[in-house]
């Protein structure tokens, strides 16, 4: 999970997406609210996720209209709960929490689950997938505490109809496992990346809203707001 970005496939080339992503992070900075209340979820499932085996709880609807996987005791999630008023973008942000959550319950189960699955259109599915069998997903697993804050909706400034939700992902009080033994594995990446604007783009598709591509996600100190 530590310095790998989730799958998000790209459109209009990456000065395009690029470009776009600066503006996402000054729209979220001018217009997110810092005060957003978290939902926090303490699982109940000891040990390491190899250790422990599969997740014994059921998923679990929670406040602020997102679903939480059954993660293990050793993980801690705090995920915001706000909405905004309008009731499309509503439902456009509660599924855009269901699939961020759902693809880190993927990761924490070693590639192993595939609830995401609910919540992406065919061409995401290809790329998560993708994703999901790379080496360092299926032999790692992580421990410790994920925050998802500073949450926005705007609507695409290049697909008419299309939302564009964004969070910070905050994950510097998290830490890699080895997925057979649980031990950590020290981190090697900078500890800017642990703190992240996370932008996926959200179409609704016969009246179900499904994730369908993202933006190049943008790390600390570019997303300044995303640093608690």
């Amino acid at each position: 999970m530590k310095g790998r970005s989730m799958a998000r496939p790209l459109r209009g080339g990456p000065a395009a997406a690029g470009a776009a992503a600066l503006a996402v992070v000054t729209l979220l900075a001018a217009g997110a609210c810092s005060a957003q209340s978290a939902g926090t979820f303490t699982p109940g499932v000891t040990g390491s996720a190899a250790a422990a085996g599969p997740a014994s709880d059921a998923a679990t609807s929670a406040g602020g209209g997102y679903v939480m996987p059954p993660f293990g005791q050793n993980v801690k999630i705090e995920m915001t709960s706000w909405l905004p008023g309008n009731a499309a973008q509503a439902a456009a942000v509660s599924v855009d929490k269901d699939y961020e959550l759902a693809f880190l319950y993927a990761e924490y189960r070693s590639g192993q689950d595939n609830s995401w699955e609910n919540y992406v259109g065919s061409v995401m599915q290809t790329e998560v997938q993708a994703t999901l069998q790379a080496s360092d997903v299926t032999t790692e697993s992580f421990t410790g505490t994920v925050k998802y804050f500073d949450m926005s909706v705007i609507p695409d400034p290049l697909v008419k109809g299309d939302l564009d939700v964004s969070t910070c992902f905050d994950n510097a009080g998290a830490s890699n496992t080895n997925a057979a033994t649980g031990k950590v594995i020290p981190a090697t990446s900078s500890s800017d990346s642990d703190y992240v604007l996370v932008t996926n783009e959200l179409r609704d598709e016969s009246g179900q809203w499904q994730v369908v591509s993202g933006l190049p996600s943008v790390s600390y100190p570019q997303a300044a707001q995303c640093k608690p």
